[in-house]
């Protein structure tokens, strides 16, 4: 029910945004407003709080902060009592935003930090690749031992040292048994 929820407000709001020629500003505000938001979030859902206390809350914390149809979609999925369902809208509505952009959220997951040189070679090459805007979010794993795995959308390329020891373990279990 949460996905299906997540994808209707995602793609009407994707649509609205579209129309009213604001969506990057959105983009932001939500990104913003979805991460370490739960408490406010719980505020907004519980039923102990009135409607017109969930509206005027939004409307003093918000008002004048940011975009209208900000404003007026958190208002509309608190008065819907679907705001629980945040995080599953705004993940809806990212993906929308990053397929319009053509932009390609890769983790990289690696044994130590990149460094800024490697992070930066690392982005071209994957925009060279890809021909998209990559935007790289950055993981680390130390019992990887080294190497680099990334995940995007549903691929993952292991290339950690790690997992070439144990391809070359199961070679050598293979021949001995």
């Amino acid at each position: 029910m949460a996905d299906s929820i997540g994808n209707i407000y995602g793609n009407a709001l994707f649509e609205v945004c579209c129309e009213e020629n604001c969506l990057d500003e959105v983009y932001g505000e939500l990104i913003l407003f979805s991460q370490g938001q739960e408490e406010y979030v719980e505020l907004l859902a519980s039923p102990l709080v009135t409607e017109n206390e969930k509206r005027a809350a939004l409307e003093k914390v918000f008002m004048g902060r940011v975009q209208p149809v900000t404003l007026n979609f958190l208002c509309l999925v608190s008065e819907k009592g679907r705001i629980r369902f945040l995080p599953e809208i705004c993940a809806k509505f990212k993906e929308l935003y990053e397929k319009h952009n053509n932009i390609i959220e890769v983790t990289a997951v690696t044994a130590m930090p990149l460094s800024e040189r490697l992070r930066d070679k690392l982005v071209a090459k994957l925009e060279a690749v890809s021909g998209a805007k990559i935007v790289l979010v950055e993981k680390v794993d130390k019992s990887l031992m080294g190497g680099i795995v990334l995940r995007y959308s549903d691929t993952e390329i292991d290339g950690s040292v790690r997992t070439k020891l144990d391809n070359i373990k199961a070679q050598i279990d293979g021949v001995i048994a």
